[in-house]
């Protein structure tokens, strides 16, 4: 086989450097690295923990920043081409990242779907499908769910997802790591057959290194630095062993005694010119509108596969208005009967007026209470119903943004979940208040600041699982804003002016209470309340204003850091 140095190569990195941080903490994990490698070939990078495999192999997908050098692949910056052609790079992580409860078909229809032009006839995609799939030899697993699959077939669906974009550069972070070694072997068979019979440029980072003479070239690093580049059998004849085990320990050997010979700080003058930019058949993946329609259709069936989810959306829309009712229950019926006239005179007895101011404050307590425990009750399930919806499925969102998924139709996607899920639970909420407790007021007008509210606080905490690296953490912190929602509304508590002046903007709970009292103004609960409260209680219309503005303002926080996740996937 000819040398990198004789080839026009696919990849091509000339005197790369990565570091990490400043001061002292700055530490330097790749060190003037430099080398070709050709078309069709299958490339494994080696060397002990910690030698920069990993960062090189991030580094070659355009995931890793660089501080110095450059990469090439097919003559294309390697960013240039991540943004204008992003199928023609397929990368894999150690671990797949996949949606669990979908079976192994429905993965690839979605994968095709999501990256195939929708100018491709249906047809044209279930030859390529089925062609993917004998490629990768998992038809027996089509109808097993993700979940069902054992390690080694897992890494067979992750890889066939990215065949489906037909990447010319397949670069892949430890695939074979905890396989058993017969599955091992049969996967670097593959890969082999897939660099030379499939015309793509495989590059492999593995601990395993039993199957390295299936490779046409081996890459040795030992503390950032290049070794070696050459054959298997060629490695092993430079250092003058019959083990690559040998070889790391020489190295280590090596490090211990600061005698780094061997080591070239300055291979450029063994690469050969930079190649030229050429054409890569691969196209641009399908309109965000396209995307949406298939994130749609994914997200409603992953939800009705949820069932644990689904249980929980439940329990919370039946018991939430049921406590509602029992606090309502005793109550409401003296409120209905109070009367509003206090005319103090000289006739009227002591007694009779303590009880009604009694009663009076009674009342407005309890409508005041009940109007906010509706809202409280409800931004907690729209809590439930965004902190999770991003962090849950960060991998996914990763590796599909890399493939050329467009952030807008996600958030979207996840937006209008939560429009589905608030619609249902504020009209449950509001229909049964009205009808179990006879709570007055228009039922339009109640639904309305009720399903806003419930939408304006999921859309906050879909921000908030956009920043999140957790689910638990989104859903700790999305706890904690709900948590805060009650003492800072100013509904149970009066707030010093200055703290309710700058807290109320941001407090759903203030605009949905106030909101939802706006809707008993021509009854008496409400003047009951004004005449016990010194709290402002804004417009309806203001109040519906501030909660869409929430809204909106929870989905471009959520669309920003998703484009954030696109930039630097």
């Amino acid at each position: 086989m000819d040398t990198p140095a004789q080839l026009d190569a696919a990849v091509y990195i000339e005197n790369l450097s990565v570091s990490v941080g400043r001061g002292n903490d700055h530490k330097l994990l790749l060190r003037n690295i430099s080398l070709a490698v050709p078309e069709r070939s299958f490339l494994a990078i080696v060397g002990a923990s910690g030698c920069g495999k990993s960062t090189l192999i991030r580094a070659l997908a355009g995931i890793q920043p660089v501080s110095a050098g450059r990469i090439l692949l097919a003559g294309h910056p390697v960013g240039t081409l991540r943004q204008q052609l992003p199928l023609a790079v397929g990368y894999l992580p150690q671990f797949g990242a996949f949606h669990p409860d979908l079976t192994v078909v429905e993965i690839l229809d979605y994968a095709m779907s999501l990256r195939l032009p929708s100018s491709v006839p249906r047809t044209t995609r279930d030859q390529w499908c089925e062609h993917v799939i004998d490629l990768a030899r998992i038809r027996p697993l089509l109808h097993q769910k993700y979940r069902t699959l054992s390690g080694g077939q897992m890494r067979r669906i992750a890889l066939a997802e990215e065949l489906i974009g037909d990447p010319a550069f397949l670069l892949l972070d430890e695939v074979t790591s905890g396989l058993d070694p017969y599955s091992e072997h049969e996967l670097m068979v593959w890969l082999k057959e897939l660099a030379h019979g499939m015309n793509k440029t495989v590059v492999l980072v593995t601990h395993a290194v039993s199957n390295l003479r299936l490779c046409d070239s081996v890459v040795l690093l030992h503390e950032g630095r290049l070794c070696f580049q050459g054959t298997y059998d060629d490695l092993l004849r430079a250092h003058d062993t019959e083990s690559i085990e040998a070889v790391y320990g020489a190295y280590q050997n090596a490090s211990a005694t600061g005698d780094f010979v061997g080591f070239d700080h300055d291979r450029s003058g063994e690469l050969p010119p930079a190649p030229a930019p050429r054409s890569l058949n691969t196209a641009p993946p399908p309109g965000s509108l396209s995307q949406l329609a298939t994130l749609v259709r994914r997200q409603f069936l992953l939800l009705g596969r949820d069932r644990a989810q689904l249980w929980l959306h439940l329990a919370l829309l039946i018991t939430f208005p049921l406590l509602v009712a029992i606090f309502a229950t005793k109550g409401l019926p003296q409120v209905r009967t109070l009367s509003l006239n206090i005319e103090p005179n000289i006739v009227q007895s002591l007694a009779e007026n303590l009880a009604y101011l009694k009663e009076s404050f009674a009342a407005a307590s309890l409508v005041s209470g009940l109007a906010m425990f509706q809202v409280i009750l409800l931004t907690l399930m729209g809590a439930n119903n965004g902190a999770r919806e991003i962090a849950k499925e960060r991998d996914v969102l990763e590796k599909e943004l890399r493939a050329g998924l467009s952030p807008w139709s996600y958030v979207t996607t996840k937006m209008l979940l939560l429009v589905g899920l608030s619609l249902a639970q504020a009209f449950w909420m509001t229909w049964f208040v009205k009808t179990v407790c006879g709570f007055p007021g228009a039922f339009s007008s109640q639904f309305e600041i009720l399903f806003v509210v419930t939408l304006a606080m999921s859309s906050v905490c879909l921000a908030i699982s956009s920043v999140s690296k957790s689910p638990e953490r989104a859903s700790l912190l999305a706890i904690y804003l709900v948590g805060l929602q009650l003492p800072l509304s100013g509904a149970v508590l009066a707030l010093p002016e200055i703290v309710s002046t700058f807290c109320r903007p941001f407090i759903a709970a203030y605009w949905g209470w106030s909101g939802y009292l706006k809707t008993l103004a021509a009854f008496r609960h409400y003047d009951i309340v004004r005449q016990s409260t010194d709290t402002y209680i804004a417009d309806f219309d203001q109040s519906l204003l501030l909660l869409i503005l929430h809204t909106l303002v929870g989905a471009l926080v959520a669309w920003i850091f998703v484009a954030r996740t696109s930039l630097r996937r």
